[in-house]
């Protein structure tokens, strides 16, 4: 006689992704893709006596590039016309992969806004909140979320992406960040519901990183954001460089 298999009920935790998906359907989006140098950034980086992660540095660079790029912190509208709405400042989503109270893998989604305006360190401290702190403390909207009746998360859901840019920038983001680098992978094609949405790969072997911008077409072309990544490669070399070199300066003096 041959085994069974059996069925265990769909898990909460799960709920949000599958909205994540059907929210994404809607988004026309286009990749692009490029090579970024970052050798001497791994340098500087492996130096500092506090270990900044790629996601922090991506984050924060990509917002200063927000910061000069008004068209970057648009979100299309559609009801009740088409529109666009500009967001004052950048808000970054980043996919954090953790573990539950109770021990079971999941996913939750951070929110940093303004990056630009915060030191790496800062940045990186509250990316360590999102894995190490309880959900209750680093999630509780969302697990808020995921309690509530299928129906009211779907209105919800159906709401924010078509008629508020204003509460679809500050709780879903202007732009976001998933990525599986550190696994040695390059996710090229996540669902998107931002309007833009950076993954990046591993180090290869002459110092080059793979940078995916994944780009809603409805807000801009691939001109700007071929732009858009040419200004990230900039401000990755410059700025973000230069701070690391700070911070490793600091630990050589301490």
């Amino acid at each position: 006689m041959k085994d069974k298999g059996c069925r265990r009920r769909f898990p909460k935790n799960r709920q949000t992704v599958l909205e994540i998906i059907r929210a994404a359907k809607s988004v026309p989006a286009f990749p692009l893709e490029t090579t970024i140098p970052v050798a001497k950034i791994e340098a500087a980086r492996k130096t500092a006596a506090v270990r900044v992660g790629w996601t922090a540095m991506f984050a924060k660079a990509f917002a200063k590039v927000c910061d000069e790029n008004e068209s970057l912190r648009e979100a299309f509208i559609s009801l009740p016309f088409a529109q666009l709405y500009r967001h004052p400042t950048s808000v970054c989503s980043v996919s954090v992969h953790r573990k539950d109270d109770a021990g079971t893998d999941r996913l939750i989604w951070g929110r940093i806004e303004n990056a630009s305006s915060k030191s790496l360190l800062e940045i990186q401290k509250y990316l360590n909140d999102c894995v190490t702190l309880p959900l209750s403390e680093v999630y509780r909207d969302g697990q808020r979320l995921e309690t509530t009746l299928w129906f009211i998360r779907k209105v919800a859901w159906w709401w924010i992406m078509r008629c508020s840019g204003r509460k679809k920038s500050k709780l879903i983001g202007t732009f976001s960040i998933s990525s599986l680098g550190g696994r040695g992978c390059l996710n090229m094609f996540h669902p998107l519901i931002t309007t833009s949405s950076i993954a990046f790969g591993p180090i290869n072997l002459d110092g080059g990183m793979q940078v995916v911008l994944i780009c809603d077409h409805r807000v801009m072309d691939g001109m700007v954001g071929a732009a858009a990544l040419q200004s990230l490669s900039n401000v990755m070399q410059t700025s973000i460089l230069d701070e690391l070199n700070t911070l490793a300066s600091r630990s050589n003096a301490a």
